[in-house]
């Protein structure tokens, strides 16, 4: 059975939203150590979205703006691009730029614009924009992470959820069509998720990006849950985290199930499937909620059956459907 493509995009928006100061902490420790972090981290997507909405038609990129304060008591924007193609993008370094030109120009703050590069070619570095004509010179500078560069012995030592996240996402890349190995770096992964002395809310979260990530057949990951069982046993003894593996399952089997509907055209079941499971999740929905969710095209209602999974109140489904258009 085919392998599912790796959800680059969702482990990353996941991981930034969840762990934005160890993200800073370790692929940019200057802006880390110049943020006050006893004050509010604002994640303004929507707002980013807004000033550039022709840039928001690529694939495999995760775009982020984040409202910070400086130890001095200063506003400043921070705005994360993160790139995941698998072929350079020769426009990127002009789109840092419009990003961060349109931002200043909006709000006239501090705007700081920093690039993740997780892409697979060696060579493609970009870290700069600007021109010079007739005397007159424009020039941009931004930091730039290359996860391709990072050292993976260094990486396994650190215990920080960007390393296990770059890992993960390297190892993605490096285990497209490969099944067994595959199974094997999760077995690998979770066995050092484990031994670091993460709580097990922070398993289950990191868990969450190894799926996203090394996403495998049905057949093959019922085999790579049991082996991860077994290592859970194996380094745990009777402190397992049992509940980790029965969410995934049943993640597994919507996911499936929503996939074969659509195959088969059976959209009326799969937007059945979500409402409940939206109930579940967040609580009753009123009449107008559930017309916006019936009224999701088949794709747009798949991308909401993976996002609902770490939805924890109502506010995330309504963040949700205002990001896509569907509230206004």
């Amino acid at each position: 059975m085919e392998q599912p493509p790796s959800d680059f995009d969702g482990a990353w928006k996941y991981a930034l939203s969840q762990y934005f100061a160890p993200f800073l902490e370790l692929f940019f420790p200057t802006a880390h150590a110049a943020i006050d972090w006893a004050q509010p981290v604002v994640f303004r997507d929507t707002e980013l979205q807004q000033i550039a909405p022709e840039e928001q038609q690529g694939k495999q990129r995760v775009d982020s703006l984040v409202q910070v304060t400086r130890h001095d008591g200063t506003p400043a924007w921070v705005v994360i691009h993160v790139e995941v193609q698998s072929q350079h993008d020769a426009g990127f370094a002009e789109r840092m730029y419009r990003y961060h030109a349109r931002l200043y120009d909006r709000d006239r703050l501090p705007v700081v614009s920093l690039a993740v590069l997780g892409d697979e070619e060696p060579t493609w570095c970009p870290d700069h924009f600007g021109y010079a004509l007739w005397g007159c010179e424009l020039a941009l500078r931004f930091p730039t992470i290359k996860l391709l560069h990072l050292d993976p012995a260094v990486l396994v030592q650190t215990r920080n959820p960007f390393a296990t996240l770059t890992l993960l996402h390297r190892d993605a890349q490096e285990t497209r069509g490969q099944p067994q190995e595959r199974i094997a770096r999760k077995v690998l992964r979770y066995r050092a998720l484990l031994r670091q002395g993460y709580t097990a809310n922070e398993v289950r979260a990191l868990l969450r990006l190894m799926e996203h990530l090394l996403r495998l057949d049905p057949a093959s990951a019922r085999v790579a849950r049991d082996a991860l069982q077994q290592v859970e046993t194996e380094e745990l003894g009777m402190e397992r985290f049992v509940t980790s593996f029965e969410e995934i399952g049943r993640e597994e089997g919507l996911a499936e199930g929503l996939v074969a509907g659509q195959a088969k055209g059976r959209t009326e079941g799969q937007r059945a499937l979500v409402l409940r499971l939206l109930t579940r999740k967040v609580g009753p929905l009123t009449p107008e909620l559930q017309a916006r969710i019936t009224a999701l095209d088949p794709e747009a209602l798949l991308t909401l059956s993976e996002a609902l999974l770490d939805f924890t109140s109502m506010a995330d489904l309504i963040a949700w459907l205002t990001e896509q258009g569907s509230l206004l």
